[in-house]
C-alpha cells in the first residue's frame, strides 16, 4: 500500500515537472512583433509661445495748456481724425484778457505811427510801442493756440472727458517724466497695435528686433496676425525676471482692441533636431519622464528623452543619435531587455 503511494506521488510530480516544462517552452515559443524606424535630422523653425495684451501704438489724452470754457468739440468718439485737425476750441479769461490788452495796445500803436510820420515823437518811444504791439502779438497766438486741441498724430477718438460748456482746468506736471493723467479728448492709433509680452530670463537672448510673429487672438481664434518684434526692454523686473517685449501688429482694419487677449509664438532661426512619431514616446507613470525604445540586435534599449518642440504628430527629442532604430508601434508590450521581432 505504502509503495503504491510513494509511486503515486513520483508519478503526480512528473506530470506537474512536464506540464511547467511544456509551459516554459511555449512563453519561450511566443515572438513580440514590433514596428520600427530610423532616427534623422529633420529641419524646423523653433518658436517661443507667451500670451499678451494688445495696445494702442500711440495713445494720448490731450488737454489745453490753459484752464476755460469748452466751446466747441468737433468730432464724435469712434471718428477718425488726421494729424493737425481741431479736435476743441475753448474761450478763456486768460485769452479772453489777452485779447482785450492786444486790441489796445495795437491802437495806440497805430495813434504813434501816424505821430511819427509827423515827427511829433521820437524813434525812440515809437520803438517802445512797437516791441510792446510784438510782444501783444506774440502773447495773444500762443494763447490762441493754447486754446485749441490739435490731434498731435493721425488716430481714432475714443473719448471725452469732457463735454462742450464744461469748465476745463488742468494741473501742472510735478517732475518731469510724469504725463497728464487728465483731460479733454483720449486719442489713440489703432492702424498698428503693440502686444506687449513678458518673456522670460532664459529665453530674452533667443528674441531679437525683426523676428517674425504669430498672433492669435482670443476675439478671432481662427485667425493668424502677422507680427514683427519691435522693441526689447533693456532690464529685467527684478521681481518676475521678465523684461517686456512689443510685438507690433498691423491693424487696417481697426478689428482688434487694445485689451485683447493674445497668444503670440516668436519665430527663431531654423535648427535641426532628431523627430520621432508621437505614438513613440512612452512616459513613466508616477515620474512623468519621457523614454524612447530602441532596439539594437533585436534587443530592447530604454532611452531617456526630452521633448524640444512638437509638430502636428511629430516631436523633436534630445537624447537620440542619427541612425537610431526606434520602436514606433508596439511600446505598451515591451521592457528593457526583451527581445523582439521587428516588422515594418
Amino acid at each position: 500500500m505504502k509503495k503504491n503511494v510513494i509511486l503515486a506521488v513520483i508519478l503526480l510530480f512528473g506530470i506537474i515537472s512536464c506540464t511547467s516544462e511544456k509551459k516554459k517552452e511555449t512563453v519561450k515559443a511566443e515572438k513580440i512583433i514590433v514596428s520600427t524606424s530610423k532616427t534623422k535630422l529633420e529641419n524646423y523653425t523653433p518658436e517661443l509661445k507667451y500670451t499678451g495684451t494688445a495696445f494702442a501704438v500711440k495713445e494720448a489724452n490731450l488737454g489745453a495748456a490753459i484752464p476755460g470754457r469748452v466751446e466747441k468739440i468737433y468730432y464724435k468718439k469712434g471718428q477718425h481724425v488726421k494729424k493737425g485737425d481741431l479736435l476743441v476750441s475753448l474761450s478763456g479769461e486768460l485769452l479772453a484778457q489777452a485779447e482785450i490788452e492786444h486790441n489796445a495796445i495795437k491802437k495806440d500803436f497805430e495813434r504813434v505811427s501816424r505821430l511819427r510820420e509827423k515827427g511829433s515823437i521820437s524813434q525812440q518811444d515809437f520803438d517802445h510801442v512797437k516791441a510792446k504791439l510784438d510782444a501783444s502779438t506774440e502773447k495773444t497766438i500762443m494763447l490762441r493756440k493754447s486754446a485749441e486741441i490739435r490731434a498731435p498724430f493721425s488716430g481714432t477718438i475714443v473719448g471725452y472727458l469732457v463735454k462742450e460748456g464744461e469748465n476745463f482746468f488742468f494741473a501742472p506736471n510735478l517732475s518731469p517724466g510724469y504725463s497728464m493723467t487728465s483731460g479733454i479728448v483720449r486719442l489713440m492709433q489703432l492702424n498698428t497695435v503693440n502686444v506687449k509680452i513678458d518673456v522670460n530670463e532664459k529665453d530674452i537672448s533667443k528674441i531679437k528686433k525683426g523676428q517674425t510673429a504669430d498672433v492669435i487672438f482670443d476675439a478671432y481664434p481662427n485667425k493668424i496676425f502677422n507680427g514683427v518684434v519691435t522693441n526689447i526692454a533693456p532690464t529685467l523686473s527684478t521681481i518676475t525676471r521678465t523684461a517686456k517685449v512689443e510685438v507690433n501688429i498691423k491693424n487696417p482694419d481697426l478689428i482688434i482692441k487694445p485689451g485683447m487677449y493674445a497668444n503670440v509664438s516668436i519665430k527663431l532661426p531654423e535648427e535641426k533636431a532628431i523627430f520621432v512619431p508621437i505614438s513613440a514616446i512612452y512616459r513613466q507613470a508616477g515620474t512623468g519622464e519621457d523614454y524612447i525604445f530602441t532596439v539594437v540586435n533585436n534587443i530592447v534599449h530604454k532611452n531617456p528623452v526630452n521633448r524640444l518642440t512638437t509638430i502636428k504628430d511629430k516631436v523633436a527629442v534630445s537624447g537620440l543619435k542619427i541612425n537610431q532604430e526606434i520602436v514606433t508601434l508596439g511600446k505598451n508590450k515591451i521592457h528593457e531587455g526583451n527581445k523582439v521581432t521587428i516588422k515594418n
